[in-house]
């Protein structure tokens, strides 16, 4: 079965993705009703830019966990459950805890320093950080992916079936479709009965949404399975841009109508919460699904700037936070359309982060193997 075609699109897909993680985050410092614990936050603001964040939360991170599941398999096969975890150790597992010691205190030190809070970064990382402004920025998706890719290797070593799984063709049906929104939607929505929407946690090991869990976990599994489906595959099953650009556009605005109606009072009700959580998971899946159809239609090649965003957008996500945040504090001060501000951020932060990535961490001793 030939697969070949697969790879450049979703490899360009996941690289437009982090992307689209860098614009979410710059977009957060400039949105109206931000969150009041945003590391850094502009007088400058738009509803605008709340939409533009409403609507890139959604997917993204679910996309980033099906294109880990649709690779993860045949890496696992390849190279056997000790060697994979080991592989996983040292490209997940580790930066994930370097960067959660010690890159997450600078990004949420940046809370304090943004507001003129008269505590020192030693101290704060001694005290504060390990008590109420704990957190792991952008690496608790790190932790969440090596814990399943922990259980996928000992999955692979318990199951033979697993090991020896091939791909098989499966043209899934809309029942399929509607099954797997249903679960996520119940899942999603079970959640926020007991925890509020859009809430964060932790039990120090792993950060999380409570709503989302079930995503991390399905988008997951839902990549194992298109793989051995073999979803994009030259003779399975490859989604049409413009019906699932439809649907997509279509739950798109239903939900972000559904959000807007919320205000900056989050639903209460068992009912607006379903509802809620109806029109976000079906904007998620719509989405990747658009995505996946667009960029294996459209941008399916290997072109030397694609090439190198894929390559690099792993550096890319693990440093932006350490490039957007400072920068978007050094804005605050200037006096600039807030669409050239916001675009200014935007740019800025991808070709540093692009250039640190392709130079240093791709390109460093034993960096270049984590990344």
């Amino acid at each position: 079965m030939n697969t070949s075609n697969r790879l450049y699109f979703l490899d360009n897909l996941r690289a437009f993705v982090v992307l689209l993680v860098i614009v979410l985050h710059g977009s957060m410092t400039y949105m109206a009703y931000a969150p009041e614990w945003w590391y850094v936050l502009d007088a400058q603001n738009s509803l605008f830019y709340t939409m533009l964040v409403l609507l890139i939360d959604v997917p993204i991170m679910p996309i980033l966990f099906f294109l880990a599941g649709y690779f993860a398999l045949p890496s696992l096969q390849k190279r056997g459950s000790a060697q994979f975890f080991k592989d996983k150790l040292l490209h997940i597992g580790i930066p994930w805890i370097f960067g959660a010691l010690f890159l997450a205190p600078l990004s949420a030190y940046m809370i304090y320093y943004s507001r003129q809070v008269p505590m020192d970064y030693l101290t704060f990382w001694r005290t504060d950080f390990w008590g109420v402004m704990y957190q792991q920025s952008v690496y608790w998706f790190l932790g969440i992916l090596f814990a399943l890719f922990i259980v996928l290797a000992l999955a692979g070593k318990l199951s033979s079936r697993l090991r020896d799984a091939t791909q098989k063709v499966v043209l899934p049906t809309w029942k399929v479709y509607i099954v797997f929104v249903g679960i996520m939607t119940a899942g999603f929505f079970l959640a926020t009965l007991f925890y509020p929407l859009d809430f964060w946690t932790h039990n120090y090991i792993f950060v999380y949404q409570p709503e989302r869990v079930p995503l991390y976990i399905g988008y997951f599994v839902l990549g194992i399975l298109a793989y051995l489906w073999a979803w994009f595959a030259d003779d399975g099953y490859k989604p049409k841009p413009v019906s699932w650009g439809v649907a997509c556009l279509v739950f798109g605005v239903a939900y972000l109508g559904v959000r807007i109606a919320f205000g900056a009072v989050l639903p209460t009700s068992a009912a607006l919460k379903a509802i809620n959580a109806l029109f976000f998971n079906a904007f998620c899946f719509t989405a990747l699904m658009a995505g996946a159809a667009f960029f294996q239609n459209f941008v399916n090649r290997a072109t030397p700037i694609w090439q190198s965003l894929s390559a690099s957008s792993y550096g890319i996500y693990y440093i932006h936070p350490l490039i957007l945040y400072p920068l978007a504090y050094l804005l605050v001060g200037i006096t600039l359309p807030l669409f050239a501000k916001w675009l200014l951020l935007i740019l800025t932060t991808i070709l540093i982060c692009w250039g640190l990535s392709a130079l240093i961490l791709k390109k460093v001793p034993l960096l270049r193997d984590m990344f």
